[in-house]
């Protein structure tokens, strides 16, 4: 009895062994496969597959090769937000991987070309400037340094664009108090937009609205804020398509104060 219940044993055994090569066998070969497709340019027949392969590929060499090779996979189908889910997957789980440099740039990269257009929430493109500053930081004489710049570039531009709208919008809803607000708000987080000339004309502007429309012993401090606005702006743009626009407003603010001044 016992030496049928230790032939039982040893015959499960093998069976066992037999399956895990013959597993093993499998997954290589369905990595090869995935391989040669991949190199082919067949990205569809290639991530099916490597999505077959990779939980047999675990804690074995071909394993980073896969992940890698998968991420671009969807990037080369134009599912970006996946590509990029996947290419921060492996620069997470392979470490020390050559290929990690890339790795994070390409996460970066997928999510920009994935950003919507200024109209729609910019959630994306704030994540995409995350990555690539990220990327920066990490690797300042990086492969693609160049690349990532230009990209980062147009990034910022978009979100300082989106946010210029959400200001002026206030101005055209003639909600003047909390168009000053957050023009100036805008002022402060995108100092070198090429969008601030406008920016501080719509606040001078929307002060000098406002004052208008101010009652009482808050006029002459409404006043002052909008003769400061008006310096600020023909400080900066002395040669601007707005000075006369904005000289004029200042001029009228000053007779103004003196008036007020001459009565008291």
């Amino acid at each position: 009895m016992l030496y049928k219940n230790l032939c039982a044993s040893i015959l499960v055994l093998g069976l066992l062994s037999s399956c895990a090569l013959q597993s093993t066998s499998t997954a290589l070969t369905k990595y090869q496969q995935a391989i040669t497709c991949y190199e082919a340019e067949d990205y569809y027949e290639a991530l099916q597959l490597f999505e077959e392969t990779l939980p047999l590929l675990r804690g074995k060499k071909e394993e980073a090769s896969a992940c890698f090779c998968q991420a671009y996979c969807s990037f080369h189908r134009k599912n970006y937000i996946q590509s990029s889910d996947r290419f921060k997957h492996f620069r997470e789980t392979f470490l020390g991987d050559p290929r990690v440099e890339e790795a994070m740039y390409m996460q970066g990269h997928a999510l920009y070309l994935e950003s919507p257009d200024v109209k729609l929430d910019q959630a994306l493109t704030q994540e995409a400037v995350h990555v690539l500053r990220s990327y920066l930081s990490y690797y300042p004489g990086g492969v693609y340094v160049d690349e990532a710049n230009v990209q980062l570039e147009e990034l910022d531009n978009k979100l300082a664009l989106k946010h210029f709208n959400n200001a002026k919008f206030y101005s055209q809803l003639t909600y003047y108090r909390a168009a000053v607000v957050a023009l100036g708000n805008f002022q402060k987080d995108f100092p070198d937009s090429s969008y601030n000339e406008e920016a501080a004309y719509l606040k001078a502007d929307a002060q000098y609205r406002y004052l208008k429309e101010t009652k009482g012993t808050a006029k002459k401090e409404q006043s002052d804020i909008a003769i400061k606005y008006c310096q600020e702006f023909l400080g900066a743009y002395p040669d601007s398509q707005y000075t006369l626009v904005v000289q004029e407003m200042y001029t009228n603010l000053s007779s103004g104060k003196k008036s007020a001044a001459n009565r008291n």
